[in-house]
């Protein structure tokens, strides 16, 4: 876990923006044509270094850091409102929180990528520093999946105590399949039977497998007594929770000293933004 912290408040140097439409008028009035018309390659390069100047995007200042990572918090619909550090995306600049933390929102519905896959986000809770995860590609169902295994990045995650690990195994061989619950027939391009299996089959003989996390307060600890196929999906849907590995105390510390927590990307570490105006109105000028 990163528990440096690094106080910043400086301001920056804004690169000059310049309308390339204005090039023309530029250089007709402060130009002599004849030498234009002789020195058509010194043009043509002057053109493009233009062209380069105006399209440098204008990058936050440390100032700007202060501004946008204190006052502008992620909501996306009608759950997941004013999440602040370590968190960041959409309203919040990437300097805001982890780069491994990006929350997205789309059509009212939030979402994170961990480890390449997509999870839906249900629940965020600042107090016990835990984020309530579904993943995306199980949402309509459990036969149509990506076979790729849950797993966590473990510096920022760790699994809740509260989960456990369901293993899916998809395309087996009658034989393979143990005479125990949990056997379902998925219709794949509606041509191909494909038997999923819940828990172990006989000898693996499966063409896939993927492991979920789920909540044991769903299970009750019993996997082997979903059932049914609904229940099943059910219990995925309801998804699981992860806690992550972020000094909350630090940004405690930062936010009592007026200051706005977020992410240094150069020194790849926590830091504190503070606020360029001093107290009684004066703008700091370094």
């Amino acid at each position: 876990m990163l528990d440096r912290w690094l106080p910043i408040s400086v301001s920056c140097i804004r690169p000059l923006l310049i309308n390339p439409t204005l090039l023309p008028t530029f250089f007709s009035q402060k130009m002599d044509p004849r030498w234009l018309l002789s020195s058509s390659s010194s043009l043509v390069s002057l053109f493009f270094l233009f062209m380069v100047l105006a399209m440098i995007p204008q990058s936050l200042c440390y100032e700007d850091f202060f501004w946008s990572c204190r006052d502008s918090l992620f909501s996306c619909g009608n759950m997941i409102n004013n999440i602040g550090f370590p968190f960041w995306g959409e309203n919040r600049p990437n300097g805001c929180g982890y780069p491994g933390l990006k929350l997205n929102c789309e059509r009212s519905v939030a979402t994170i990528e961990i480890m390449n896959v997509t999870y839906r986000v249900l629940d965020v809770n600042p107090n016990t520093q835990t984020i309530k995860i579904s993943r995306e590609d199980y949402l309509t169902g459990i036969c149509s999946p990506e076979y790729v295994n849950s797993t966590l990045d473990h510096t920022l995650f760790d699994f809740s105590l509260f989960y456990q690990n369901l293993t899916l195994f998809y395309g087996c061989t009658s034989s393979s399949i143990l005479p125990v619950p949990g056997v379902f027939t998925c219709h794949v391009n509606g041509d191909v039977q494909m038997e999923l299996v819940v828990g172990l089959p006989n000898n693996n003989k499966c063409n896939q497998s993927v492991v979920i996390p789920v909540s044991t307060l769903s299970t009750l600890g019993n996997l082997m007594g979903i059932g049914t196929k609904s229940k099943l999906e059910e219990i995925i849907r309801e998804g699981f929770e992860v806690k992550w590995k972020v000094d909350s105390a630090k940004c405690s510390d930062c936010v009592g000293l007026k200051g706005a927590c977020g992410y240094d990307l150069k020194l790849n570490q926590p830091t504190c933004y503070y606020s360029p105006v001093k107290p009684g109105g004066s703008k700091k000028t370094s």
